[in-house]
C-alpha cells in the first residue's frame, strides 16, 4: 500500500476531565510536523509534549478540499490496564495517521482525535495495542469500518483502516472463468521487508511477488492478480532469514486468498509454502517415493552472479544434482522438489562459494571475496531435518541425511554408530516468560529446545557436544506447532561413555529443577535403529546413555540371559550415577560449599 507521506503535527487542544471513562476529549490537528514512529525519537522534547490549554469551544472546520477525520475512545481506567499486563517498550500502544503517531504509554494521554485530511487522497490510520470495541473511527461524517486486524502483542491487534479516495487499492474485476488471487503482507514492527514471498502457476512461473526492498513500519501491502479458475493450480511460497520472537516486536504476517476463501494465515513463520486451486495432484507417487521439500533464501548483497551446488545421493540409486543460481535479476526465494524412492536413505549435500569480487577504495581497485549466507530449510516427507543459514568458513559444504537410513548403509561399522533422534512439538505452546499462546515454539529468551549428543565426562566442550539442536534448527529459527524434527548421524563407537542430553531450557531461566519439557511433546532415541529407553534425571537435563538397550527383549535369548543383561544395564547406570554425584560432591568441596550427602540425582 503506497501512503502519502502528508507532513501532520499534532497542535493539541482539549484538556483532561476527573472521569474514568475516556471518551469527549479531542485533540485537533492541523498541518505541521509531528513525532513519526518509524523515527528513532522526536528532535525536540516539545515536539511530543501536550498543549494544556482550555479547548476551543467551537468544532474544527475543514476547507472544501478536506474531511474531518475523528477517533473517539471508550474505555475505564481499568480496562486500559487490562489491555496487557506488563506493557514493554515493542509494544507502546499508539495511533497513526498517514505516518505521524501518538503513543499512548499511560491512560491520560489517550485523547480522541480530530484532524482534517484531504478528501481526494488515500489515508491510512493504525491503531496498535487497543482491542476494537474500545474505539470507532469516523470520516466526513460516516462511520468507517475498521479494516484489517493483525498481531501486536498476543492479547490486542493492530489494525490498518483507509480513507479518502482508495478506489485505486481495490482488488481488480476478474472475468467469470477468473478467480481473484489476493496476499495482504504486513510489515509489522521492522522498517524493512524480513521475507519475500510470490505466488507460482503450475509452471513455475511468477504471478505475484513482493514485498519488494522498501517497507515502512506497520503497513499492508495488497497485491492482486486475475488467474484462470478451472483445471488450475497454484503455489504460495514465502520465506525469510529469521524468526522475530512475537514477544519482542510486533511480528510481520501474511494472508492469502482465492476466489474469496481464505487459503493460509500466518505470523512470522520464516518458510511456508501453500499449494491451492482445486486441480492440484501430489507432487510425488504417493504409493514408492518420498518428497524433498527444499527451501532456500539468499540475500545477495553485494549484488554479485554466482551458484549454489547442490546433490542428492540415493542409497542404491542414481543421484541427482543442479545448481542455484544468485544474480540481481533472480529471484531470491528458492523452492525445490524432488522425489526420492520411498524407504530410501538419502543424503543432500548443499555447497556454500566463495565468491570473488572487485571494490574500489580511494580511487583504486581491489580484489576481494565474500562467502553468502543463505538461509535455508529441508524436510522430507512433512518432517524437517534442518533449517538454518549458513555463515562461516566451516560451512562451505553441508550434508544432511534423511529418511530411512541403516549403519551398515550410511556409516563405517567397524569405527560407528547411527545417532537417530526424532522430536514432535506440542499442538499448543505458552510462552514461559509472557505466559501467552504462542503461534510456534520460540526460542527467545532461550532456546525451548535445546540438546545435545557427545561424550559424557569430557572437559572440552566440543566433545561434548559432537552434535547440538542449533546445527539443525538453528536459534534465530522457531520450531512449529504440531510438527515433527529429525535428526540422523554417524557418530564415533563409544557405550556407555556417550550420552544424548535433553535440556529443560525454563528450568535455566527460572532457576528451578523442573523435570518437564514443555516444547516436547514426544521424542526417541536410537542407537543403530534400536531404541534408547534407559533415561536419568541430573539437574534439570534428561540424559540417555548411548548404550545397549537395557530393556530390549531378545526371543532367542534366555530368562537367564535376559537377567544378566538388565542387571548389567542397571549396574552400568548406576556407575554413571555414582560418578556424576562424586564429581559433583568433588566441585562443591573445591569451592567450599556444605556437601548434602542426603541429596539424590535421581
Amino acid at each position: 500500500m503506497m501512503i502519502k507521506n502528508t507532513l501532520i503535527a499534532f497542535v493539541l487542544a482539549g484538556v483532561l476531565s476527573g472521569c474514568s471513562a475516556r471518551s469527549g476529549h479531542t485533540r485537533n490537528v492541523g498541518y505541521d510536523n509531528g513525532y513519526d514512529i518509524d523515527s528513532e525519537s522526536p528532535s525536540t522534547p516539545e515536539e511530543y509534549q501536550a498543549d494544556n490549554s482550555p479547548a476551543s469551544p467551537t468544532a474544527l472546520t475543514c476547507n472544501e478540499t478536506e474531511a474531518l477525520l475523528k477517533v473517539r475512545y471508550s474505555f475505564s481506567e481499568d480496562e486500559w490496564n487490562s489491555f496487557r499486563p506488563g506493557s514493554t517498550w515493542g509494544f507502546r500502544r499508539f495511533l497513526r495517521v498517514q505516518g505521524n503517531s501518538m503513543h499512548y504509554d499511560n491512560f491520560e494521554d489517550v485523547m480522541d482525535y480530530e484532524g482534517c485530511l484531504p478528501k481526494e487522497e488515500c489515508s491510512e490510520i493504525i491503531v496498535a495495542g487497543l482491542p476494537t470495541s474500545a474505539y470507532d473511527i469516523s470520516f466526513d461524517g460516516k462511520s468507517v469500518d475498521i479494516g484489517a486486524e493483525f498481531r501486536f502483542d498476543g492479547f490486542n491487534p493492530v489494525t490498518s483502516t483507509t480513507v479518502g479516495a482508495c478506489e485505486e487499492k481495490e482488488p481488480p474485476t476478474c472475468k467469470d472463468e477468473e478467480a481473484l488471487v489476493e496476499v495482504q503482507y504486513w510489515s509489522g514492527y521492522f522498517s524493512y521487508p524480513t521475507q519475500q514471498f510470490r505466488v507460482e502457476d503450475s509452471n513455475g512461473g511468477d504471478i505475484l511477488t513482493g514485498p519488494g526492498n522498501n517497507m515502512t513500519r506497520y503497513t499492508l501491502k495488497e497485491t492482486y492478480a486475475c488467474v484462470p479458475k478451472d483445471n488450475a493450480c497454484y503455489t504460495f511460497l514465502i520465506g525469510g532469514e529469521q524468526v522475530w520472537d512475537v514477544n519482542f516486536a510486533p511480528p510481520t504476517s501474511y494472508s492469502i486468498a482465492f476466489d474469496g476463501q481464505l487459503v493460509s494465515t500466518n505470523d512470522a513463520l520464516p518458510f511456508d509454502s501453500v499449494r491451492f486451486g482445486g486441480s492440484c495432484k501430489p507432487l510425488c507417487n504417493q504409493d514408492n517415493e518420498s518428497l524433498v521439500e527444499l527451501f532456500m533464501l539468499t540475500n545477495n548483497f553485494q549484488n554479485q552472479e554466482f551458484e549454489h551446488e547442490w546433490s542428492l545421493s540415493v542409497a542404491n540409486h542414481k543421484d541427482s544434482s543442479g545448481a542455484i543460481p544468485v544474480g540481481s535479476d533472480i529471484s531470491p526465494l528458492v523452492h525445490k522438489n524432488i522425489c526420492t524412492p520411498k524407504g530410501s536413505c538419502s543424503s543432500f549435500l548443499l555447497s556454500n562459494p566463495i565468491v570473488p569480487f572487485e571494490t574500489v577504495w580511494n580511487n583504486e581497485t581491489f580484489n576481494a571475496t565474500f562467502i553468502p549466507r543463505p538461509t535455508y530449510s529441508l524436510a522430507m516427507d512433512n518432517i524437517t531435518y534442518r533449517k538454518v543459514q549458513l555463515s562461516s568458513w566451516t560451512d562451505l559444504n553441508q550434508t544432511t541425511n534423511m529418511g530411512s537410513c541403516t549403519v551398515d548403509g550410511l556409516c563405517d561399522e567397524q569405527s560407528q554408530d547411527l545417532f537417530d533422534l526424532e522430536l514432535h512439538t506440542p499442538a499448543k505452546f505458552e510462552s514461559p516468560w509472557w505466559g501467552n499462546e504462542m503461534p510456534y515454539v520460540s526460542s527467545w529468551p532461550v532456546p525451548s529446545i535445546d540438546w545435545n549428543f557427545g561424550y559424557t565426562f569430557a572437559e572440552e566442550w566440543r566433545l561434548m557436544r559432537l552434535l547440538q539442536s542449533s546445527d539443525y534448527i538453528n536459534t534465530n529459527m522457531a520450531y512449529e506447532l504440531d510438527s515433527r524434527y529429525r535428526t540422523i548421524e554417524c557418530v564415533p563407537k563409544g557405550g556407555y561413555d556417550m550420552s544424548f542430553n535433553l535440556t529443560s531450557s525454563f528450568s535455566n531461566l527460572f532457576n528451578t529443577t523442573s523435570q518437564t519439557f514443555p516444547a516436547v511433546e514426544t521424542h526417541s532415541v536410537k542407537k543403530n535403529g534400536v531404541p534408547l529407553l534407559d533415561s536419568i534425571f541430573v539437574d534439570h537435563v534428561l540424559m540417555t546413555p548411548f548404550g545397549t538397550n537395557c530393556f530390549q527383549s531378545n526371543n532367542t535369548l534366555s530368562g537367564g540371559a535376559i537377567a544378566g543383561i538388565v542387571v548389567a544395564c542397571v549396574a552400568a547406570l548406576a556407575a554413571i550415577v555414582g560418578l556424576i554425584w562424586c564429581k559433583k560432591r568433588q566441585n562443591q568441596q573445591e569451592k567450599g560449599e556444605e556437601d548434602p550427602l542426603h541429596e539424590s540425582l535421581l
